[in-house]
């Protein structure tokens, strides 16, 4: 029944303001970018309209359950012009709020099939790191009595 829909590799790595705490990366309440690579050379990218048996894009977000439920945050469209090769340094990039704990982020690929419907790769997971609210700022004294 799952059958091979996508050939790309990922390889999702997080960049955000963040401390390390026992292998367990730390995101307070920041920008996050999430990084990938994909071989076009192996599942081509969308050129013609209309776009059949294609990949569009990609789409990333949050599971709670190692990828059975995805909680899309947003979607990014392919590099342009659409590469042929394995490329790296594909990107996401957002502000993270909660969910606070540990959040772990996934990314797959989008695309479509000879009928033009819409079909998607497994997801590929990032580690867990922990999201944390953010720190309060512009903190003043105004009275001392």
């Amino acid at each position: 029944m799952n059958k091979r829909i996508f050939g790309g590799l990922f390889s999702v790595g997080l960049i955000s303001a963040a401390l390390l705490f026992h292998s367990q990366m730390i995101v307070y309440a920041a920008a996050v970018t999430l990084t990938w690579a994909y071989d076009y050379s192996v599942d081509p990218g969308c050129t013609a309209v209309p776009a059949k048996n294609c990949v569009t894009g990609f789409e990333y977000g949050t599971t709670p359950d190692g990828g059975a439920t995805l909680n899309k945050l947003g979607n990014v469209a392919n590099p342009s012009p659409v590469p042929t090769t394995l490329t790296n340094g594909i990107t996401a990039s957002f502000k993270q709020g909660p969910p606070y704990g540990s959040v772990v982020y996934y990314v797959r690929a989008t695309g479509v099939d000879g009928n033009a419907n819409p079909v998607f790769s497994a997801p590929a997971l990032a580690q867990p790191v922990g999201v944390n609210p953010g720190q309060p700022q512009n903190v003043a004294v105004s009275s001392i009595k």
